[in-house]
């Protein structure tokens, strides 16, 4: 673990680059100012998109979870921010997010989270925010990333394990739990690695994808489906609140 003094994602750390069709973003740590720019990026989201940050359908944001998101203390609760660069060199719409939670009796797990607003998708933005949380998460002392997901039948998990074949799984009823150990990744790897990372990003864009067309076929069934799938969602969200600490 580095030191807070020697850590390149300290308060002040800004990066900007180039996406693959032009567009300027300047990356930066989250702060408490923030809470509009969040309201406005969760508005551009798509249902999918949001499923990849949120797990859930997320339609707003309360001001206790707005003051979760950016009210943050860097260390077990981190979060980088993507803005499209104006031609005068100012902070334009967000364009993504990334974040990182470690859970308060494992400090050496993180939770992650990403979410890239609909049309600035498919540039490498949500890989190159991977790349730096995973950076600024080993600074940290973090040593894996767990995420938590809905899978109701085995074919779903069967083809989670075909994108990363060396993720770790475990189950607790339709809760399904998936472990990446980090790669070993400078803070000032450059776009291009973004592959370094591919397989974590594939696997966490492929639940979002898989879990949004299980919802479409519980809600466009009988409405003891619909009931059901409100239920594992509360199943779900129980399980994050208790890791994050009872936080929203």
């Amino acid at each position: 673990m580095a030191s807070a003094s020697t850590r390149a994602f300290g308060p002040d750390w800004v990066e900007e680059l180039v996406l693959r069709d032009g567009t300027r973003v300047r990356l930066r740590i989250v702060r408490a100012t923030d809470k509009e720019r969040l309201v406005a990026g969760l508005a551009r989201l798509s249902p999918q998109s949001r499923y990849l940050r949120f797990f859930t359908d997320k339609q707003r944001l309360s001001d206790a979870e707005l003051q979760y998101l950016t009210e943050l203390d860097g260390e077990h609760h981190f979060a980088i921010g993507a803005s499209r660069v104006e031609e005068g060199g100012d902070e334009g719409e967000g364009l993504g997010i990334g974040r990182f939670v470690t859970l308060p009796d494992e400090p050496t797990v993180a939770e992650p989270a990403l979410a890239v607003v609909d049309h600035a998708q498919g540039l490498g933005l949500g890989r190159v925010l991977l790349l730096r949380l995973v950076a600024a998460a080993a600074e940290r002392g973090v040593k894996v990333f767990r995420c938590d997901f809905l899978a109701i039948n085995r074919g779903m998990q069967a083809l989670l394990e075909d994108v990363s074949p060396d993720v770790c799984f475990r189950s607790d009823g339709p809760v399904v739990t998936a472990e990446f150990r980090l790669p070993n990744v400078p803070a000032d790897e450059p776009m291009e690695r973004a592959p370094l990372v591919g397989p974590m990003f594939a696997w966490m864009k492929l639940v979002a994808e898989q879990v949004m067309e299980l919802r479409r076929r519980f809600e466009s069934g009988s409405e003891q489906l619909r009931k059901r799938w409100v239920e594992l969602q509360g199943e779900l969200g129980a399980r994050r609140r208790k890791s994050d600490g009872g936080e929203p």
